[in-house]
């Protein structure tokens, strides 16, 4: 797999490309990126046709540990993961931990990490890890670390998290490096060091010439919802001293529900790839997302519509005037605000449409302004709609 890169800038937004994957070898897919999250191998409340419905475009999707470990035995008869969950024509890159469920911070030892699933704990070696590896066969994973650091955690805890993190990267390189199976794939490395610059730029000293298709900027948050409650003022300063140590022509990755407006900022300083677990939260949380609506008045003071407000009882409207969804064709804000009290759960499959939607459309959008060099002007819109929606709430 190869990644490009339009900037040999630094800090600044970008625009690049992923190729050369080995299953898909015409496939090309434009950075900045957004990797569509799925749990169990399905994108959560959609079926693979609606999936399909969504877009034309192919898109890359997101698994995770604590959804798909379970799965390990059963996966081992078919050829591959997404064989298994039937989306093979869909290229997944496999990272830890779900970035929609909070980090269980117990169970911590040197020699493992802890990955929580519907069915109990697993403890998770760099063995064993590769072995599932080999098994999934991603497109793209994550070496195996321990991402669970945010503001609160202690020096301690940070350097055993680092500590821990370059050993298991270590052992994964080398597995990587002679398994036939797993040479042509993208491998991702973490970068560790919680919220201390000093501990950061050490990790990417031991980092950078390690042989990798890019870096995840990691240990800034403990996953869930909390994460879209995270300014771009707290964590700026290790995103930039990063960015400044790091190879310019590798592919940087920051997985988390951020909210759009830190999106929006992350992509002005060279982030490249993101994922739609936000959308999947703001859905779970009866919201629709408008924020990119141009034609509705509500649009450009909150960016989200919360359908258990009882205003929208008898709102015929669709949930954005602007949006080709399959949900704002069919239906109006009353019939989902109907559904979301009733406890339907078309509700969720509705809203996870337009959703999924939206933050499809948002990345294209993104790339777009970039191109066309007027993402400024776009990025200060996001950010107003979601500064006034902080300011209110």
């Amino acid at each position: 797999m190869k990644f490009v890169t339009d900037s040999v800038s630094r800090c600044v937004a970008r625009l690049g490309k992923l190729t050369e994957i080995e299953r898909m070898p015409d496939s090309v897919f434009e950075t900045p990126l957004l990797l569509v999250h799925t749990q169990r191998g399905t994108v959560p409340h959609l079926c693979k046709d609606v999936l399909k419905m969504l877009t034309k475009e192919q898109q890359f999707m997101l698994a995770t540990l604590p959804s798909t470990l379970p799965m390990a035995d059963y996966v081992k008869q078919c050829n591959s993961f997404s064989e298994y969950v039937s989306l093979q024509e869909y290229p997944f890159l496999l990272g830890i931990q779900d970035p929609t469920g909070v980090i269980d911070g117990s169970h911590q030892s040197s020699t493992y990490v802890s990955i929580w699933s519907r069915n109990g704990r697993f403890s998770v070696t760099p063995e064993k890890y590769m072995k599932v590896v080999e098994t999934f066969k991603p497109d793209v994973y994550v070496a195996l670390c321990d991402g669970a650091t945010d503001a609160q955690s202690s020096q301690k805890r940070v350097s055993k998290a680092a500590d821990k993190s370059k050993n298991f990267l270590e052992k994964c390189i080398r597995h990587h490096e002679n398994s036939e199976i797993l040479k042509n794939k993208g491998l991702l490395g973490s970068v560790q060091g919680g919220y201390n610059l000093h501990a950061r730029e050490n990790y990417i000293n031991f980092l950078k010439d390690q042989p990798l298709l890019g870096y995840v900027i990691d240990g800034l948050h403990t996953n869930g919802i909390s994460t879209e409650n995270i300014t771009m003022d707290q964590i700026r300063a290790v995103i930039e001293h990063c960015l400044n140590l790091l190879p310019v022509d590798k592919l940087k990755v920051m997985i988390g529900s951020w909210n759009p407006a830190v999106i929006m900022d992350l992509v002005a300083l060279g982030i490249d790839v993101f994922d739609s677990s936000y959308a999947y939260l703001k859905t779970e949380d009866a919201k629709a997302l408008v924020f990119l609506c141009t034609e509705c008045n509500h649009s450009s003071s909150t960016g989200l519509i919360d359908f258990k407000e009882k205003r929208y009882i008898d709102d015929f409207e669709p949930i954005c005037k602007s949006c080709t969804c399959l949900t704002c064709k069919n239906h109006t804000r009353a019939y989902i605000y109907h559904l979301i009290q009733t406890k339907e759960l078309l509700a969720q499959v509705l809203l996870m449409i337009h959703n999924s939607h939206v933050y499809i459309e948002f990345f294209k959008s993104i790339r777009h302004h970039i191109k066309h060099g007027s993402f400024h002007e776009f990025r200060n819109r996001v950010c107003t709609i979601f500064s006034t929606k902080t300011e209110k709430s």
